[in-house]
């Protein structure tokens, strides 16, 4: 555009020349939410601009770049991925479980004969998956290698994977008998549209799972053969169900086929099956109960069944029932057939018994932690003794088999010598014992404990090397308790039945022995073999 101003009696102006570019309307800006989803780990975003066909994209930085216009001819171009409105929405993971980050994005879109949309403001996400516990579960035993394994992450969400054939994931879908196994963690669920939130603690079984949630209620899903659901039915179930008349629950336990409940009030009550006595009803005569009942202990035969009101906390073996008191003593019910119950003699116990103490000439006192194992059980003193009693036919408990097969009243763990029981002497007691297994069924052959520094050590026949090198059929089965080496700082650990190990270490990160699962969690682990060649979960 020219112009030049002219008057009369004065000479013209000079000439003005302006160029003007007229630019056609803009883009609208991209819109950037976060989405509701349930890919584990991930966090779910949807971009989106109000203009109808325009193309975003994005960057996942904060620093000075832009995302890049296409290049006519060639629309990958631009040096910006390409958000495709019609695919799933943008899932953003991870590169670990340990560690609560942030990251930022920004967009932008762009229009054939519009222009450019103005770059959207930079958006900041949470990028945490924190796991809070670990719980596993096996249906079939070691043989099989059939499991289940639990997440519960920070935010009181569960994710399962593995055998599905009763609905002990939670997740709605049980799985076939020939096919039984789910390969991607999905999301325990209450029902098709409601997830299980609030979550604080997950008890898994053989073929079936507990969790207790924050306000003290209780859900239960999976096999329901013996009523251990604690549902009044034996129904199996494939979603998460609330277990009604339960609440203000503190302390969950998950056995074979029962499931054992502490209320707030310290009573303990228990459901499922009662083959060995391990409800503890003071009964032979129920063999299985559908609805949780109070368990009971009895001194003498001239008085009625008296329910226990100063309990702290469940552990459940196998086919056996372990409380731990509010005054640091022990009761045990249950499956004894090789002295598990710790009360002195291989006699199965349909009602509550104090256990004894070392000795055996008292009450065993001043525990701090309990676990029951398959026929094995384990305690901690508050000086950090490790106690024991049980099956000891695969060195479980770490003493010199030719001379104890089993022991029921329970015996100081360590490094034992001699040849007989009369010259048997503890050279090397275990005095640093901090933490034992929860959340699971825990090991037919071997037991473990974590000491204060944050390491494991285990005893007995580990068949599938979870602590050596990973080859088949090697045992530890040795005098004492071995220590598992290049895995330390560990916050807790849980076994399926002995088939692998999984571990829990104080920075949230995960580690697994064996590799079973190194497939299935193929999102967050690589590699397999034994836990100190296995890479952490990522």
């Amino acid at each position: 555009m020219s112009a030049r101003a002219f008057k009369e009696g004065f000479n013209p102006g000079d000439i003005i020349k302006l160029t003007f570019r007229v630019y056609p309307p803009k883009v609208d800006t991209v819109v950037i939410a976060q989405e509701p989803g349930e890919a584990f780990g991930r966090t779910i975003l949807k971009l989106s601009s109000p203009t109808p066909g325009a193309e975003i994209r994005y960057l996942l930085t904060d620093d000075g770049t832009e995302p890049g216009e296409p290049v006519q001819g060639d629309p990958s171009a631009g040096g910006s991925p390409i958000y495709d409105p019609a695919a799933p929405p943008l899932s953003i993971k991870p590169e670990r479980l340990n560690q609560t980050k942030t990251f930022k994005i920004k967009a932008r879109a762009f229009k054939a004969g519009l222009s450019p949309s103005d770059v959207s403001p930079v958006e900041t996400f949470p990028l945490k998956v924190a796991v809070k516990q670990i719980s596993v579960g096996s249906s079939d035993g070691h043989s099989s290698g059939l499991s289940t394994l639990f997440l519960l992450l920070e935010d009181g969400s569960l994710w399962g994977v593995g055998d599905n054939r009763y609905g002990q994931l939670g997740n709605g879908r049980p799985a076939s008998l020939a096919d039984p196994r789910v390969t991607t963690l999905t999301r325990v669920m209450e029902d098709a549209d409601t997830p299980l939130t609030d979550a604080r603690e997950v008890s898994g079984s053989w073929k079936f799972t507990a969790v207790l949630k924050n306000d003290g209620t209780v859900y239960t899903f999976g096999n329901n053969q013996y009523g251990q659901l604690g549902q009044g039915n034996t129904t199996n179930l494939s979603y998460a169900v609330k277990v009604n008349g339960q609440s203000d629950i503190v302390s969950i336990a998950a056995g074979m086929d029962h499931l054992i409940l502490v209320n707030r009030n310290g009573t303990a009550v228990a459901a499922g099956r009662n083959q060995y006595g391990q409800l503890a009803p003071n009964s032979r005569v129920v063999t299985s109960s559908s609805s949780f009942a109070s368990m009971t202990e009895k001194e003498d035969n001239f008085r009625p069944p008296n329910a226990i009101t100063n309990i702290a906390r469940a552990a459940a073996g196998h086919n056996h029932s372990l409380l731990l008191t509010r005054n640091d003593k022990v009761w045990a019910a249950g499956k004894n057939h090789k002295g598990q119950l710790g009360v002195g003699s291989q006699t199965n116990q349909n009602y509550l018994k104090p256990v004894n103490s070392v000795s055996g000439g008292g009450v065993l006192s001043d525990v701090v932690d309990i676990a029951g194992f398959d026929d094995t059980s384990l305690f901690i003193l508050n000086d950090g003794r490790l106690v024991g009693a049980g099956n000891n036919n695969e060195y479980q408990l770490g003493l010199i088999k030719t001379i104890r097969n089993s022991v029921s009243t329970p015996l100081q763990l360590g490094t034992y010598s001699g040849t007989n029981r009369i010259d048997e002497t503890l050279d090397t007691g275990i005095t640093n014992a901090a933490r034992l297994p929860r959340g699971g069924t825990q090991a037919d052959d071997f037991t473990f404990y974590i000491d204060t520094g944050g390491l494991v050590h285990a005893a007995g026949y580990t068949f599938r090397g979870q602590f050596t090198d990973g080859s088949e059929r090697v045992s530890l089965r040795s005098n004492g308790f071995i220590q598992a080496p290049n895995i330390q700082k560990v916050q807790s650990a849980v076994t399926a039945a002995g088939a692998y190990m999984m571990f829990l270490l104080t920075d949230g990160s995960l580690k697994m022995s064996n590799g079973i699962y190194s497939g299935i969690l193929s999102d967050y682990i690589e590699g397999s073999g034994p836990v100190w060649s296995v890479n952490p979960l990522k």
